[in-house]
């Protein structure tokens, strides 16, 4: 069905912080990110996307690989372009400047360069990654309910029908935009011929909220026979229901006796103490490679700035002694 067009919202102003803190990772076998379930394929989506006369129709690869990499529901993707844009056909644009290729009304201001993307590609790339970045998933806002008020303050309750019923028509969970909702426990299943080669290793300073952690390991196939992997995963886990999971998707073929070297960027959003584990995909099952508890650390809150006493002195502003 034709989405319903409605007025931009005003300038996210929230939202600038997202593209530079985005949950990112890089390991040797593939990009970090959630590991995705059942999700609609790029053919659904051009399929989609074309019935809505979207000018996006052909960018369904796009969608697909974006919320993989980031863990977000393309469907979800999909959606707030419908829901923010009519699908791209109904661009921002305020004085004669308008938001190029921003489907998302992302960043949007009448003069602001970041109301620009430099192509649908761009632009669905760094939606996928700010929503999966510390001001949505990164603060524990998974349904559209949640996210709706953050990222639609005007409108909501439109923004919220439009959304569910987009995200409905291409099989999403309106409750859950997620690829994947992290187990709260390690898997009781050991892999046999993998296994952890030493400890976890973590960056050292200090670990406060806002930083970030980066976490390397080395798994080793300690049989005499090739194994592949479908997955490697990183669990981490914080407070109440925080969690930070990076999984590489790439199949991995770990020769027998060989190694391979894990390197993940955790942005540290809550303070309190974290804790993970490392799990291995084969045959279709997720299975633990060393401890239920393989690392564990604390994350502090920053240092407040001093408080200073302020008095009038002859109409200027001078500290107080």
């Amino acid at each position: 069905m034709p989405a319903t067009a409605f007025a931009a919202s005003p300038l996210r102003r929230a939202a600038l912080c997202l593209a530079a803190v985005a949950l990112a990772g890089v390991a040797l076998a593939g990009a970090f990110a959630p590991v995705a379930a059942a999700a609609p394929d790029a053919a659904l989506i051009d399929a989609f996307l074309a019935a809505q006369g979207s000018p996006m129709a052909g960018a369904g690869a796009t969608f697909v690989a974006a919320g993989d990499q980031n863990g977000v529901d393309p469907a979800f993707l999909v959606a707030i372009s419908g829901a923010e844009t009519s699908f791209g056909q109904l661009l921002y644009s305020r004085d004669g400047d308008q938001c190029l290729y921003n489907a998302f009304n992302w960043f949007f201001g009448p003069t602001w360069p970041q109301s620009d993307f430099a192509s649908w590609s761009d632009a669905i790339t760094h939606v996928a990654a700010g929503l999966a970045g510390p001001l949505y998933y990164g603060s524990g806002l998974y349904s559209v309910d949640a996210i709706a008020p953050r990222y639609c303050p005007d409108g909501t309750a439109d923004w919220v029908g439009n959304v569910k019923a987009f995200m409905a028509a291409l099989g999403g969970d309106p409750n859950d935009t997620r690829l994947f909702a992290p187990t709260a426990s390690p898997p009781g299943v050991q892999p046999g011929l993998v296994g952890l080669t030493g400890s976890v290793r973590l960056s050292g300073g200090r670990r406060v909220v806002g930083r970030h952690v980066d976490i390397s390991f080395t798994i080793t196939n300690r049989g005499g026979t090739d194994v592949v992997l479908e997955a490697i995963r990183l669990a981490v886990r914080g407070p109440g229901d925080a969690s930070a999971d990076m999984v590489s998707r790439a199949p991995l073929t770990l020769q027998a006796g060989g190694s391979w070297i894990v390197k993940a960027t955790v942005p540290l959003m809550i303070a309190g103490r974290w804790r993970g584990w490392i799990e291995v995909g084969t045959d279709g099952g997720a299975s633990l490679v060393g401890r239920p508890q393989a690392f564990s650390f604390r994350v502090s809150l920053p240092h407040r700035p001093a408080a200073r006493r302020w008095i009038m002195r002859e109409r200027t502003l001078s500290p107080a002694p």
